[in-house]
């Protein structure tokens, strides 16, 4: 058993250690400037973005924690990574120069680390293994997003049963929450209007102070037909408050529409080898 926590022990370094180097070689980009470091809203004046941004973050501290080994698997710094692209668009209008420069880092990161994932599997970037590991007393609990990862065939942890009536296991959930980044605009519609009917207290919307300008304002209930749901709404879903009998019904029907949609982002227009775009389906 110690041989075998010492081996997965050295998987999750291994996967951080290629993580910092994905981080370093995004960092490096000529165009990545605007990401290297913490927004000086004050030299700037963006006195609203402190305001708008309760969560800031930039490549330069991540590397920096990274360096210190704040992190305890990969998942946790793609987190951070993530909150790096979703600060700078939710600040900056859709359509700007900064919304599509961050957009594009995001969809460039996904790329890059959904070949992590498969490189390593689901249970060791999560860190899932070592919790297992250690005693239960100790066992650590995330309650942020992780990656955005299909399972990879040689971890199975996507077959373990969960009890429709009980609490919901902690991977279950991360795996869902990554799956629904997976969804086009119509499917995530589906997945807003069945918690819209059945457990609207599972769904968040941000403060006025911290919708974009251009945001569209929600008015309950929500329109979230599938004909119609277009992904320009800002809506959160808080997983942890989806009853498990709901979850267990929706958990099924996202399994069954990301099936076998390969990796990289799930956006429907990305530039193919030859430099051509593929359709689009705004989510």
């Amino acid at each position: 058993m110690a041989e075998g926590a010492a081996r997965d022990a050295g998987e999750i370094a291994e996967s951080l250690r290629k993580m910092a180097k994905m981080v370093n070689n995004l960092s490096a980009r000529a165009d990545c400037e605007p990401f290297r470091e913490p927004v000086d809203w004050k030299a700037l004046e963006l006195y609203d973005y402190p305001k708008i941004i309760k969560k800031m973050m930039d490549l330069g501290t991540i590397k920096r924690k990274l360096d210190k080994g704040k992190y305890s698997d990969a998942a946790e710094c793609a987190d951070d990574v993530r909150l790096v692209w979703k600060n700078c668009m939710t600040y900056n209008a859709d359509g700007s120069d900064f919304y599509r420069l961050g957009e594009s880092y995001s969809k460039r990161f996904e790329e890059r680390f959904q070949k992590l994932v498969d490189e390593f599997g689901e249970d060791v970037i999560c860190g899932n293994i070592a919790a297992q590991a250690a005693p239960p007393s100790k066992k650590k609990t995330k309650t942020s997003p992780v990656p955005n990862a299909s399972a990879n065939k040689k971890h199975k942890s996507d077959k373990k049963p969960f009890d429709p009536k009980g609490i919901i296991p902690l991977d279950v959930r991360t795996r869902f929450a990554a799956r629904l980044q997976r969804l086009s605009g119509m499917e995530l519609g589906h997945v807003l209007s069945v918690i819209d009917e059945k457990c609207p207290e599972a769904l968040e919307e941000p403060p006025e102070d911290q919708l974009r300008s251009d945001a569209q304002r929600m008015t309950k209930k929500h329109n979230y037909a599938l004909d119609e749901f277009d992904g320009g709404s800002q809506i959160e879903i808080d997983i942890d408050a989806i009853p498990s009998h709901i979850f267990g019904e929706l958990d099924v029907y996202v399994k069954e529409q990301v099936s076998g949609r390969g990796r990289g982002p799930w956006s429907d227009e990305l530039l193919t080898e030859d430099g051509t775009k593929k359709k689009k389906v705004k989510t």
